[in-house]
């Protein structure tokens, strides 16, 4: 029934979904700092970015980059020297490269290609064991899982130890299977040595190897009363520390492999803090002991569950099974390394994903199909078959979304939400579709993204809302609008890692309000799209040390909508009147300044219950400004400006300037005063913005209070006022100069 086409067959099958699986996904969480760090080490040989993770996979998937003409790595910013490889990474894949999402499909690439090789070694070995038609529907539970179809083609370490694990155990059986000769070392000892260099140079998880050998190398060295089983895997050892060290370049100094160890002692740090984790919609800073096996049964296909309990079943029911299963090196070889490495799994303190598992499934994949032989109804090739339609028509089902896979018996997709977090879920992959729907419906978005990827890149038109503390592209705390418990109306796009509140720290509940409430559309199961319809009329509120989210209640209430136009100002500077009208969110410690005091009138004082803060509802400003008006680009007018008071010599220079804005804008604009002498030489200056642009409108007016110094015995003869970008220092026009006599 199953040749060798077949297998091609089902590779084929299995390339095609990962590859137009993730060819429409955006970069996960983790994909940065592995690509990153493995082309900084394949270009440069930096080992310096810690990160607890060994860098043989990391450097496989950054080969694929050297065919770029032009890569650019941040070799001269400070992140680089200082190791920081999470500035470093944003830096190389979002600044200084062209075309990031080009660089993360060719990252993606080396872990396709292990997959096909790792099926392919399943398939192998299944032959080996048993016959053709085991090793056929081991190969389609391979294919077809979609936590291998999830996780084939991103750029992680989890398919690459799961390949290295499974070649080493396969070695040693080649070894314990072969007639006693002088030659039978060579290949499997070759085939060891390198499994375990080769896990244990991608991942520190794969010291689970040491007792799964060791067991199956103790228990071989008894039964046959010899010590060869135990001095193979002894110089199957040796030649996997010789694989680490050669990864690491043969490194000596200070010690062999010595960034290896760096990046060991760092895991280990790392693992000595609380981490939180996520089951049933319950919180912990330290797991459960049944979080695996929970997640096991939640996101491990049906088929494969039914399989494994008509095969235990058989075990624990039938004597004759029983008693040849125990006798058997197969069996063992392949039940220990699956209890071993899940019983290891039950004391990990990091519980974040199923992908820690993978390492154990195709053992498991060639457990079962290799004892289904006894039970009659699955030796037949036509159940070998249904079971494989019913696999594939599950992946098929489950296609492009797989990481957010969930079998059927976990209930209703809409609440599968609330069961799992982190990689099981949501790690950042679906800002394409996101892109896409928000092009369908040109409707702008409230964005809270769980990702190390830039959504800007994805083609989004978003507002930033609060996210965990490494997302990119995010709105200075201090600037920001959200108010979670009032949201403003329009459409809200969440990640449901943001969602749940698991990586937001103390502020976990930022979301709340959202998750009584029923989402408009569900993005690839792992972003959620609400939509906030207005109360009240839109209200402009320009704010002076608060935010939105800080606004006592009794204030809120006041305003009578929560569709709240924000501004910013700072009272100690400067003043905005919204061109429509509105209010001033104030505090009450932090008063407007006495010099602007002539300029703040008010129809309507609140104070809060608390008296810490006020909504004042101001006059449209009483200006008399000297000079005449002058147009500062497209963006704004300067409409002149009030002198202020100022000491004897040295002086301290008072100026107020009053602007009307005339285009929003998203530069990082300033003003600047200039004091020239008599001869036009600089002899002061006063630069910056108390007024935020990124909020102000069309028609709104502000006044800016410029104070600086003067040296003392200098006339001050004029004044050069202007606007100019903070970020290129390009001036918006010519600046307007003013006459000023003071001084000697």
């Amino acid at each position: 029934m199953a040749g060798r086409g077949t297998a091609v067959l089902l590779l084929l099958l299995l390339f095609a979904f990962s590859l137009t699986s993730v060819s429409q996904k955006s970069m996960t969480v983790d994909e940065q700092g592995h690509l990153f760090r493995g082309i900084a080490y394949v270009k440069t040989g930096a080992t310096h970015f810690l990160w607890g993770h060994p860098l043989l996979a990391s450097s496989l998937n950054a080969l694929p980059l050297l065919t770029e003409p032009t890569l650019y790595l941040p070799t001269d910013s400070a992140a680089w020297q200082s190791g920081e490889w999470e500035i470093a990474s944003n830096q190389f894949l979002w600044q200084l490269n062209e075309n990031p999402l080009r660089l993360i499909f060719l990252g993606r690439l080396p872990t396709l290609w292990l997959t096909l090789l790792l099926g392919a070694l399943l398939y192998r070995w299944g032959r080996e064991l048993k016959n053709k038609t085991a090793a056929f529907l081991a190969l389609a539970l391979f294919a077809f899982d979609p936590n291998f179809l999830a996780h084939g083609g991103l750029i992680t370490s989890d398919i690459a130890v799961t390949f290295f694990m499974l070649l080493a155990v396969y070695g040693f059986w080649r070894w314990a299977i072969q007639p006693s000769s002088a030659n039978r070392w060579r290949l499997p000892l070759l085939l060891v040595g390198i499994g375990l260099g080769g896990a244990a140079a991608t991942k520190f998880s794969a010291a689970a190897l040491g007792p799964i050998l060791g067991l199956l190398g103790l228990g071989l060295a008894v039964r046959r009363r010899s010590w060869q089983p135990l001095l193979f895997l002894t110089a199957a050892g040796i030649l996997g520390l010789l694989v680490v060290w050669g990864v690491y370049g043969f490194q000596i100094r200070p010690f062999p492999a010595a960034a290896y160890w760096d990046d060991f002692a760092w895991q280990l740090d790392y693992f000595s803090r609380p981490h939180g984790a996520y089951l049933l919609g319950q919180y912990a800073e330290t797991g459960w002991w049944y979080y695996f096996p929970v997640t096991f049964l939640l996101k491990t296909s049906l088929p494969v569950l039914l399989l494994l309990v008509v095969v235990l079943g058989g075990l624990l029911f039938s004597a004759r099974w029983r008693i040849t299963a125990l006798a058997s090196l197969d069996q063992w070889v392949l039940a220990a390394p699956t209890a071993v490495y899940f019983l290891i799994s039950l004391f990990t303190p990091l519980n974040i994903g199923y992908r820690h598992l993978l390492p154990i499934l195709p053992f498991l994949y060639l457990f079962v199909s290799v004892n289904l032989s006894p039970l009659r109804p699955f030796t037949r090739s036509p159940v070998h078959l249904i079971l494989s339609l019913w696999l594939f028509f599950i992946a098929l089902s489950a296609w492009p979304n797989y990481i957010p896979y969930f079998n059927w018996a976990a209930g209703s997709p809409e609440n599968r939400w609330q069961l799992l977090s982190d990689s099981n879920l949501d790690w950042g992959q679906d800002l394409p579709a996101l892109a896409k729907w928000q092009t369908a419906r040109s409707v702008p978005l409230y964005l809270s993204y769980f990702g190390t990827a830039h959504p800007s890149a994805y083609g989004l038109n978003f507002t930033a809302l609060p996210t965990w503390e490494p997302g990119p592209e995010q709105i200075p705390p201090a600037r920001q609008t959200f108010n979670p418990h009032d949201p403003a109306p329009g459409f809200y796009a969440i990640s449901v890692t943001n969602l749940q509140g698991l990586v937001l720290g103390e502020a976990s509940d930022t979301f709340a309000w959202f998750r009584d409430q029923k989402p408009v559309a569900q993005i690839g199961g792992s972003i959620f799209v609400y939509e906030v319809a207005a109360r009240g009329e839109p209200v402009n509120v320009a704010f002076s040390g608060l935010r939105p989210a800080e606004l006592a209640p009794e204030l809120a209430a006041a305003l009578q909508s929560n569709d709240v136009r924000v501004r910013w100002f700072d009272g100690r500077t400067s003043l905005i009147w919204p061109a429509s009208g509105g209010w001033w969110a104030v505090t009450a410690d932090a008063s407007l300044n006495p010099l602007l005091q002539p300029l703040v009138q008010t129809a309507e004082i609140f104070t809060a219950d608390d008296g810490r803060q006020q909504l004042l509802r101001p006059i449209a400003a009483p200006l008399v400004l000297d000079g005449q008006t002058v147009a500062m680009g497209e963006t704004a007018v300067f409409l002149g400006y009030q002198a202020g008071q100022h000491g004897q010599l040295p002086y301290e220079l008072s100026l107020i300037t009053g602007w009307q804005v005339t285009q929003s804008t998203e530069r990082p604009l300033k003003i600047f005063v200039h004091a020239l002498d008599e001869s036009g030489q600089l002899v002061g200056q006063w630069d910056g913005l108390g007024v935020d642009p990124a909020t102000w409108q069309p028609g709104d007016v502000f006044v800016q209070l410029h104070q600086f110094a003067v040296p003392e015995g200098t006339a001050v003869h004029a004044l050069a006022i202007g606007l100019y970008d903070g970020a290129t220092l390009e001036r918006l026009a010519e600046p307007v100069v003013v006459e000023w006599e003071i001084g000697d």
